[in-house]
């Protein structure tokens, strides 16, 4: 039983997989570029990451596949042109990109400023304060971003 669970949750993330690449490479082609190697190792790498990663990180994770960093670089580029990466934040070892939210679930971050640990918060109520800017300044919120910076627990002590 346990097995067919697992092999229908592996079909799903597949399917899932198949169509985010469809909507990728068609992004892209509208875009006149196309969905190369690189490009797709690059996008791997961070659908298969669930924390925010540096071009750096990027590059060691598909280092197998003999890319240079350059190579990251720009494809990190491009998908944030794109809108399909987001930058989350600076931190001493690069700048630290994730999916953007078109491509996973909505969220926040908290960021440790003394070691840079990150993590999600999923908990957003900002339709209110979005409602109330739209009326107060006539202004149309698009997109959101919100991060809270701080101490994590490890680092208070």
């Amino acid at each position: 039983m346990r097995e067919k669970v697992e092999f229908a949750k592996l079909a799903l993330y597949e399917h899932s997989m198949d169509r985010t690449t469809k909507i990728l490479r068609q992004k892209l082609t509208s875009q006149g570029f196309s969905l190369t190697a690189p490009r797709r190792q690059v996008l791997d790498a961070f659908f298969n990451e669930s924390k925010p990663l540096t071009a750096a990180e990027v590059h060691r994770r598909i280092s197998e596949f003999g890319h240079d960093l350059v190579s990251v670089y720009r494809a990190i580029e491009l998908f944030c042109r794109l809108g399909v990466l987001t930058e989350v934040d600076h931190v001493p070892e690069g700048r630290r990109y994730e999916l953007s939210d078109a491509y996973r679930e909505h969220h926040h971050h908290l960021i440790c400023g003394n070691c840079g640990k990150t993590e999600d918060f999923e908990d957003c109520e900002m339709a209110e304060i979005e409602r109330l800017i739209r009326k107060r300044f006539h202004f149309q919120v698009t997109r959101h971003e919100l991060r809270f910076l701080g101490l994590c627990q490890r680092c208070q002590r």
